[in-house]
């Protein structure tokens, strides 16, 4: 019998969901009988305080889907999906979908809705911002675990704590960048590149990650995948 495997998909494609995409693409690729994926985006309501007699303060007003929100989750959905085809999972095995509403419940009842067998969800670290925002709105992850019909995995990337642990992670990022943008011209510098794919565990870019992303840029343009210029003073790195 096939299992099904339900992957939430964050609306900005965090390192922590292409971490946990990799991840569950090599458990899949490795696996003896075909494993059914389905990537789930959730486009997420917000609760607001009651301004009608009919309401309740806190329920949760319907809202209309924006064209731009659909499309921007059907957009990362589809890089998500990139993702695996890369690691040898058929496109016939993969299924997208979009839903509206709060993410924990949503993802619980996409699980019992197609009986899954296992469902993945990100941790999003120990920033101060992040732990401000578990705070408020709770843990997505935390929720599913406790809602969930059946076993569930959170992934999280491991630190990077040491500096060339962070060359490594800003290396492979731009590779994995370049490698699902090969169509466009890509122009990095050290401070863009440090702060677009800082390490999930780090809510902004300090002096240590944007000298390892210079070391990493460098590494990139030695080996050939980049071109160096300056330009009004200032390294650029140009994928062209």
């Amino acid at each position: 019998m096939n299992k099904r495997i339900l992957l939430g998909v964050d609306a900005d494609l965090s390192p922590t969901t292409q971490y946990a995409l990799r991840a569950i693409g090599e458990f899949v690729a490795q696996a003896a009988a075909p494993v059914h994926l389905t990537l789930l985006n959730v486009i997420s309501i917000t609760q607001v305080v009651a301004a009608h007699p009919a309401l309740y303060a806190g329920q949760v007003m319907p809202l209309v889907t924006p064209s731009v929100q659909r499309e921007r989750a059907e957009e990362v959905l589809h890089r998500a999906r990139l993702i695996l085809q890369r690691q040898g999972i058929d496109r016939e095995l993969i299924e997208e979908m979009v839903r509206v509403g709060a993410p924990a419940d949503e993802i619980v009842k996409v699980a019992k809705e197609l009986q899954v067998d296992f469902i993945v969800v990100g941790s999003h670290g120990e920033t101060a911002s992040q732990k401000l925002r578990r705070f408020i709105a709770g843990s997505v992850s935390h929720r599913v675990l406790q809602l969930a019909p059946c076993p569930v995995m959170i992934a999280a990337p491991p630190r990077s704590a040491h500096p060339r642990d962070l060359v490594v992670w800003y290396e492979d990022a731009i590779k994995r960048y370049l490698h699902e943008n090969t169509s466009s011209l890509a122009v990095f510098t050290p401070q863009q590149v440090a702060q677009q794919f800082v390490p999930p565990h780090k809510s902004t870019a300090g002096r240590k990650e944007i000298a390892a992303a210079e070391l990493a840029l460098e590494q990139l343009a030695v080996s050939g995948l980049l071109c160096r210029h300056q330009v009004e003073g200032e390294l650029r790195y140009v994928n062209d």
